[in-house]
């Protein structure tokens, strides 16, 4: 439970797909109910933003406008934006918004760890997780998420090793996970993503080699390594990385020749 004096609301983006609908947004009772849920998990006073968000009546079917409540707003035909601001864990009642596609919990002060259950989230898109308290691990069942395009967890307190199932984020654009404390060897799953153009990595403690499947990468156009425990040679594959414009390995144990074909990079 949150306490009142704690929710102080800062940014959290929500946007949830919709059955199309000419002119107005609604929800369907079942995100309704999910995010009802989720605002009766929080202790908040009773003057609160989301005093608005008030229950449908017992029983009904019907769909709520979701221009009726605080913070959410029609964007599209068929989505709403759901504008609100948490402090403490990322609440589990989350799992059940199950048609989200873009969820932004950036720049707050949430605590705790990242869901396993987000992982069940298989329409989303974009999830922004930056900038918060989270610890622990990332769970391997984000590798689930297929539709993403877009997976930033950086600046946070996240440790353990870089989970492989990343590597089936087939339409990743941006992975970036700098600023943890994340250890071990970087997956060479990662070079499965073949959409990937930036790959963020840096300012944690990895070890060990740069994973050679790394070449493979021709839409990376940034690739940050620095500030980690990095060793060995720089894999020649490297030099196959033809849209690459930012290369930063620097603060490592990198030893060797720089592979001679990264000086045609444009």
């Amino acid at each position: 439970m949150l306490s009142s004096n704690l929710l102080l609301f800062s940014l959290a983006i929500l946007i949830i797909t919709l059955l199309r609908i000419p002119n107005i947004a609604y929800a369907s009772l079942e995100e309704t109910n999910a995010l009802l849920e989720w605002k009766s998990s929080l202790q908040i006073p009773s003057n609160s933003l989301l005093s608005s968000w008030i229950p449908l009546p017992m029983n009904s079917s019907a769909s709520v406008p979701s221009t009726s409540w605080f913070g959410v707003v029609c964007i599209a035909d068929w989505s709403i934006q759901s504008v609100n601001n948490f402090f403490g864990p990322i609440p589990p009642e989350i799992r059940l918004l199950t048609k989200l596609v873009y969820l932004d919990l950036s720049l707050n002060k949430f605590s705790g760890i990242i869901l396993s259950e987000i992982g069940n989230l298989h329409q989303l898109t974009i999830l922004y997780i930056y900038s918060n308290n989270i610890s622990g691990s990332i769970p391997i069942e984000l590798g689930n998420l297929k539709s993403l395009t877009e997976l930033e967890v950086s600046n946070n307190q996240l440790n353990g090793s870089i989970p492989s199932s990343l590597g089936n984020l087939d339409n990743v654009q941006r992975l970036i996970l700098k600023d943890n404390n994340f250890s071990g060897p970087i997956p060479t799953e990662l070079g499965n993503l073949q959409s990937l153009t930036h790959l963020g990595v840096s300012n944690n403690q990895l070890s060990g080699s740069i994973p050679s499947s790394l070449g493979g990468l021709t839409s990376l156009i940034a690739l940050y390594m620095h500030y980690n425990q990095l060793s060995g040679p720089a894999p020649i594959q490297i030099v196959n990385l033809k849209s690459l414009s930012d290369l930063r390995m620097n603060n490592n144990q990198i030893s060797g020749f720089i592979p001679p074909g990264v000086w045609k990079f444009n």
